[in-house]
């Protein structure tokens, strides 16, 4: 099966539920924000809980809620780390804070009122990972490298089953997300030396 045959499998399978299901905005996207606005959140496997420009936050499955700040050089600390983000106005970052230090990923957040968007951060020491659909026999997201994130837009409403796979070969069981129009999800693939597993959440704002 070719890439591009693949990839209109999985348009017609999104297309195929889209058309059967009721809209459903949800979570992150489907808030009014200022366009200028600017976000930050922490993902750190090891620390429960982070601070972000002074604003105390607990992590869901190791991975922050986005918190707003003020552009400019925020500060930020989890466990034992501290770091320092340079923020631009308008904009969305993680920062992904692991044994072998803290990484900085500018998000490329979009907001189709048709679309869910989801992101994959391989954090493992494998490079060249696949976020795969086994029900389109395609790769949703293809080759990202270690320590590099990708994303892509899928129409929603839909409950999709996915699984990372290096080569051909699955590194984990299969997981499943719900899919909501204007939302996002956060796949964070961690692991070394044969030993890797997901870390699957919806993303959110921090509410005040």
């Amino acid at each position: 099966m070719t890439n591009h045959f693949g990839r209109a499998c999985l348009l017609l399978l999104c297309l195929s539920v889209v058309g059967q299901a009721e809209a459903q905005d949800a979570g992150l996207y489907g808030k009014v924000m200022d366009p200028m606005a600017s976000f930050v959140r922490v993902v750190s496997l090891e620390a429960p809980a982070s601070v972000i420009g002074g604003t105390s936050v607990n992590s869901q499955q190791g991975i922050s809620p986005y918190v707003n700040v003020e552009p400019g050089k925020v500060e930020i600390s989890a466990g034992t780390r501290s770091s320092r983000v340079d923020v631009e106005p308008g904009s969305f970052y993680t920062l992904a804070v692991t044994a072998s230090g803290a990484r900085v990923f500018k998000d490329d957040v979009k907001n189709d009122p048709a679309k869910a968007q989801v992101y994959l951060y391989n954090l493992s020491d494998l490079d060249g990972v696949d976020l795969f659909v086994p029900a389109a026999k395609v790769a949703a997201v293809e080759a990202v490298p270690s320590g590099s994130s990708k994303d892509v837009a899928l129409r929603a409403p839909l409950s999709l089953a996915f699984e990372i796979r290096k080569d051909g070969r699955a590194l984990a069981p299969p997981f499943t997300i719900d899919l909501k129009r204007r939302s996002g999800y956060t796949v964070i693939l961690s692991g070394t030396a044969g030993k890797y597993g997901p870390v699957v959440v919806e993303n959110n704002l921090l509410q005040p």
